[in-house]
């Protein structure tokens, strides 16, 4: 059986990738400033150098962009990065810090398309699936770092998969976390990290003790 060679990438696909980035480029710009529903897609060609045609066509005009956006997010190399990292340490405080780390990474990388997706989830269908299909992935990420959790410290019977996720978030999430403490109060990121890893281990202790 005879290996077949890896197709080489012409002029024309390097052409087409660099206009579709381009334009996603643009269209991640465009939405932070002005919102995606305030945002047309004549605005993104204009922005990104090519015809309101070329942005259905390469890129699904602008609900397929924002899945775009979405999926860079959750498809991150941040998420097997962090599941890998976490799967390494070998006590609770390396887990703690390992999710402090990601978490402010996130926000660094993804913070304006995260607000991006939860503002226009409320007014167009198609973003609130987005949403949907980006917490259920977020979920169970969530899941498998409970399981390692549970190698380095006792929680109560009661206290599910679910539960760590919802733990997570109420100190993470996106409408708290490094959003809420940088973004909108003003801390500095180092201040910020290691108040809501502080608060974070506060909470999972006081769990493990039985809220005593």
């Amino acid at each position: 059986m005879t290996d077949v060679a890896p197709q080489r990438r012409t002029r024309r696909d390097e052409y087409a990738e660099q206009t579709r980035q381009a334009v996603v480029d643009a269209a991640r710009r465009l939405f932070a400033d002005r919102g995606y529903l305030a945002t047309t897609v004549n605005e993104i060609a204009a922005a990104s150098r090519v015809s309101p045609g070329t942005v259905y066509q390469q890129c699904g005009g602008k609900q397929g962009l924002l899945h775009t956006l979405m999926d860079t997010w959750t498809t991150s190399d941040l998420v097997q990065g962090t599941l890998d990292q976490v799967n390494d340490t070998t006590t609770l405080d390396e887990l703690l810090d390992v999710l402090s780390h990601s978490y402010l990474e996130f926000w660094r990388r993804y913070d304006d398309i995260v607000q991006l997706v939860l503002a226009t989830a409320a007014h167009d269908g198609s973003a609130a699936g987005s949403l949907a299909e980006a917490t259920v992935r977020h979920r169970s990420a969530l899941h498998a770092i409970a399981g390692v959790a549970r190698r380095y410290i006792v929680l109560p019977d009661d206290f599910t998969d679910d539960d760590f996720a919802d733990l997570t978030l109420y100190h993470y999430g996106p409408h708290n976390g490094f959003h809420f403490t940088v973004t909108v109060l003003g801390w500095s990121q180092d201040r910020a990290q290691r108040f809501l890893r502080a608060q974070f281990s506060s909470s999972l202790h006081q769990i493990a003790l039985g809220g005593n």
